[in-house]
């Protein structure tokens, strides 16, 4: 019988939710890792390029020459790029644990707070979304006031990478909005003893028949 409570327990814990929570997660990681996230590049010669992203603000005192199409070391790009390795970093928080309280079966106790954490998962990836486009406006907007008409700048494949893991978050918000988990009480679960069910019921039918 616990062997069966205990399989029962973990299917309720391994929501839908939790399982795209999860792809967001590592859709997160992958395009932190990947430093491609705004690409500036020479319209004639693709080869000779200059890439942004969330690994360029941990090495960007040391790439002074690469800040141009920013503004500059303090300029308006180089904030964007610091919210966006923020924000970046807040998502993985908050996402790993959201997956990670509605894997371990919090979904069913404090389904609330599991399904707050999954709103502000995907809230936080348009955010991340959002700066990025504000970050490729600012550069092409210093681009075009250096009147350097030969440098084109494009998204990289981080950025498309946080588009799928807004969609996953997409998902699992939604997923946590429709059904939340019911909590299974102690009481509902059926105790019975091979003993007393072959002699209770007979012992209370012959009581009756007297």
């Amino acid at each position: 019988m616990r062997s069966c409570c205990s399989q029962v327990s973990m299917t309720l814990a391994l929501t839908p939710a939790a399982v795209c929570q999860c792809f967001t997660l590592v859709s997160l990681c992958t395009s932190i890792a990947d430093p491609n996230w705004i690409q500036v590049q020479n319209c004639s010669d693709s080869s000779s390029n200059l890439i942004y992203g969330v690994a360029f603000t941990l090495h960007a005192y040391q790439n002074l020459t690469d800040t141009g199409p920013l503004g500059g070391l303090h300029g308006w790009g180089m904030w964007l790029l610091y919210s966006l390795a923020a924000l970046c970093y807040s998502a993985v928080l908050f996402s790993s644990s959201s997956f990670l309280l509605d894997f371990l079966g919090a979904a069913v106790t404090h389904s609330k707070l599991v399904t707050s954490l999954h709103v502000l998962t995907a809230f936080i990836c348009v955010a991340v979304v959002c700066v990025c486009v504000a970050c490729m406006s600012v550069i092409e907007h210093n681009l075009q006031r250096a009147k350097t008409e030969r440098l084109c700048i494009s998204a990289g494949e981080s950025f498309y990478i946080e588009m799928l893991g807004l969609l996953f978050s997409f998902i699992a918000c939604s997923l946590a909005l429709k059904g939340r988990p019911v909590a299974i009480r102690p009481h509902e679960y059926l105790s019975v003893d091979g003993a007393d069910c072959d002699t209770e019921p007979l012992m209370g039918g012959a009581e009756r028949e007297k």
